[in-house]
């Protein structure tokens, strides 16, 4: 397809590039459970087009290691909380939460106190956990 062609497609028929396909399927597997839908991943590659400074300055190789990028995100974030890898887990929390299929993940629709605190208490037991994973994760791959 020549370049006219490509760029005159309609939005919802775009190609997301390969890496930044991976990329929104890793960080939306990570906290929603499953791949990005085509739509999410469109969105994804058009936000990091249009963020301000940081967002796209990544190294595309962290991507592809096999670390915990749960892990190394959460440490990152606790030294420099507007670091790039936290503002691209930012932008897909972003995306999602105003997908009609994402409620569920934002919004309780009904009181549950003891499962509130119930998930409270594994979320603090899961930072530390997440914590010192990712300061060892970060060291090891030379980020700061």
């Amino acid at each position: 397809m020549s370049a006219p062609q490509a760029a005159s497609r309609r939005p919802e028929e775009r190609d997301v590039p390969a890496a930044i396909a991976r990329e929104a399927d890793l960080i939306h597997r990570i906290l929603f459970g499953a791949d990005a839908p085509e739509a999410l991943k469109r969105r994804y590659a058009d936000a990091l087009k249009s963020a301000p400074d940081g967002a796209d300055a990544l190294d595309g190789a962290l991507f592809e290691r096999n670390g915990d990028l749960e892990a190394i995100e959460f440490a990152l974030r606790r030294k420099n909380p507007s670091n790039a890898l936290t503002r691209r887990f930012r932008i897909m929390c972003y995306l999602a939460e105003v997908e009609a299929e994402y409620f569920a993940h934002f919004v309780a629709e009904r009181n549950q106190f003891s499962a509130g605190v119930g998930a409270l208490l594994r979320a603090g037991m899961r930072a530390v956990y997440l914590g010192m994973k990712g300061a060892y994760l970060a060291r090891r791959y030379g980020l700061r």
